[in-house]
């Protein structure tokens, strides 16, 4: 409880910032006091029951294709984007994902991330804040490093970290290794061991899903070769998760193959508070479907077209927008 002394502050810190509209540096002025102690006050005040705040979004105005997705598969959340603009698809994706994780983030959350063009537009479009304490970022899947474009991999953790004042965590590892045994060793090392471990505690998983062929990442970087490719596409694989390869109905397509694989594994991701798939694209359609029947995604971001794809693939009716 709060004494008589500490409410009045509390409730002249809200008044000045919520209906004076005062930014925090104008209240700490007034006040006489730091910036972060006004932003710690705030949120007290909210704490206390002083402050209550509703917020009323428009956009959560489900479309019939979003509620066919979010009931199909009892998903916490479906955000398609629709058609309409000239803005990179991508960009806007990342944008969208921003947004969503920005409406859930709270102190303590730690976040991993895969890599990719699609979480990296969504790290360039993160909120900046300053209310929040002890952040964690953390890469879930090791990276690639001789493709010719850029995966991103040590950007993307950084870019999220420096937004929410939080702390980074890097995996400096391959995405494959030679054999169980390397990996085995690699993970013993205490330092890696760390990572792996804020890995799988992270309460968020924002991941995007992989294309699976020539076009592949894991193809490109030579962790699999195209006859491997082949022997993998008879196997069922329509991409991956994180490094993990899945066939349509979610199942890790080669055992052998994910013992090698220097990732978070998808039963702990399967575990996650919030797992936030997000990706667009006809190549994108088989994973996404992959990884929705597999329950790796509770929270789905997608664009309008490839939301159509995906319910056709599922042998879903599309349904018309009122």
């Amino acid at each position: 409880m709060y004494d008589y002394k500490k409410i009045e502050l509390l409730v002249k810190v809200a008044k000045l910032y919520y209906e004076q509209n005062y930014n925090q540096d104008m209240v700490a002025k007034t006040l006489n006091l730091s910036r972060p102690y006004i932003s710690k006050l705030l949120n007290e005040a909210k704490e206390a029951g002083i402050v209550k705040v509703e917020v009323h979004d428009p956009t959560k105005i489900e479309s019939n294709i979003e509620k066919k997705l979010k009931n199909r598969f009892n998903l916490k959340r479906v955000i398609v984007v629709p058609k309409g603009t000239d803005e990179n698809p991508i960009a806007k994706l990342g944008k969208e994902a921003a947004r969503y994780l920005d409406s859930i983030l709270k102190n303590g959350d730690i976040i991993g991330l895969s890599w990719g063009e699609t979480i990296y537009h969504c790290s360039r479009a993160v909120f900046a804040r300053n209310d929040l304490d002890n952040i964690v970022t953390v890469q879930l899947c090791g990276g690639i490093s001789n493709l010719t474009s850029n995966i991103y991999a040590t950007e993307i953790a950084k870019n999220f970290s420096q937004a929410l004042a939080g702390t980074p965590y890097i995996l400096p590892l391959p995405a494959v290794v030679d054999d169980s045994t390397l990996k085995k060793f690699m993970l013993q090392d205490h330092n890696i061991d760390k990572i792996i471990d804020y890995g799988k505690k992270a309460n968020i998983a924002l991941f995007t899903m992989g294309s699976f062929g020539l076009q592949s990442a894991l193809v490109s970087a030579g962790y699999l070769s195209k006859e491997q490719m082949i022997q993998l596409s008879e196997k069922g694989a329509v991409g991956d998760i994180c490094s993990h390869v899945i066939d349509f109905e979610g199942n890790i397509c080669d055992k052998h193959l994910d013992d090698r694989t220097i990732a978070v594994p998808l039963e702990n991701i399967k575990q996650k508070e919030y797992r936030i798939g997000v990706a667009l694209g006809q190549s994108k359609v088989n994973c996404i479907c992959g990884a929705l029947n597999g329950g790796y995604i509770n929270v789905l971001i997608i664009n309008e077209e490839t939301a159509v794809w995906v319910l056709s693939r599922l042998g879903e009716e599309v349904p018309a927008e009122e």
